[in-house]
């Protein structure tokens, strides 16, 4: 091999290696952006949102209990105490979203939440949930409460449907659970369960009382627990959430998430709903 030959495959060697340390560079740096903001969203979601125990009947007219980060709205109007509609010298939060108002968090919501919780150890949650008489139901879904999970965006995780959600579709009331291992840069398929579990035509112009008792697992001892003013309408055993590395956490307010995928405005753009008497504990 002639000189020349030696100092071109040289210079291709090198160039191989600049090449391996851009790639090797450009995945370390990924990994630690993904670890850098997902240290950062658990940071938030153990310290920066609502507490538990809690209860709140909003009695002192404004929200001292919800801290900056628990509050998921666009404006000032999305969330606020009110007189409780059919409840004498009761307070309420009402919660609206409005299709022509700015989207939160890639979505149409106004929502609170709390902290994010453990894995084996029973919660309860409690709230009651007031539809106006006026309410006009059409198929875009509203979910009225939710059992979010925190995603590990350091595992490459996307957006997933939450464990457990109550929501308004059509004239109903509707539940669904979802649990499993969820799609990562590992593993893209993965192996996620999402079932619509009960269903019932809601009331408007009344107060319903709700009840939430939750043990997050991926195992036998899971369980979901769902009363409806006094009456168990759902209860399941077993796994019930997806592998994260901290359990889910609750979400109450109003949020449309087919709104922002529609290519013309719904027939109904405005949708409030009306909280109050939430609690959460540790049993």
């Amino acid at each position: 091999m002639d000189q020349a030959s030696s100092q071109e495959n040289l210079r291709y060697g090198m160039r191989r290696i600049s090449s391996v340390k851009l790639v090797t560079t450009g995945l370390v740096l990924c990994v630690l952006i993904a670890c850098a903001a997902e240290a950062v969203f658990l940071f938030c979601s153990i310290f920066m949102m609502g507490s538990i125990p809690l209860y709140d009947g909003f009695a002192t007219r404004d929200f001292s209990q919800w801290k900056g980060f628990s509050k998921q709205v666009c404006c000032n109007r999305s969330a606020v105490v009110v007189d409780a509609p059919n409840w004498d010298s009761k307070n309420a939060a009402r919660f609206e979203i409005n299709f022509d108002e700015p989207i939160v968090k890639g979505s149409h919501r106004s929502e609170f939440r709390l902290k994010a919780t453990e894995f084996h150890r029973l919660y309860e949650y409690g709230l009651k949930i007031f539809v106006p008489p006026d309410w006009q139901s059409d198929n875009n879904q509203v979910v009225v409460t939710q059992m979010h999970n925190t995603p590990d965006y350091w595992k490459g995780e996307g957006g997933l449907v939450p464990p457990l959600e109550l929501s308004l579709l059509n004239n109903t009331w509707v539940l669904r659970t979802a649990w499993g291992q969820v799609p990562t840069w590992f593993d893209r398929k993965g192996d996620i369960r999402y079932v619509m579990s009960w269903s019932q035509p809601f009331e408007r112009g009344k107060w319903t009382s709700w009840i939430f008792r939750t043990k997050w697992s991926l195992d036998e001892d899971g369980i979901v627990e769902v009363e409806k003013d006094g009456n168990l309408v759902f209860q399941r055993h077993g796994a019930n959430c997806y592998n994260n590395l901290f359990a889910p956490y609750l979400k109450f307010g109003a949020y449309a998430p087919t709104w922002v995928h529609l290519s013309v405005p719904p027939e109904f753009k405005t949708r409030e709903v009306f909280f109050t008497d939430v609690f959460a504990r540790e049993l």
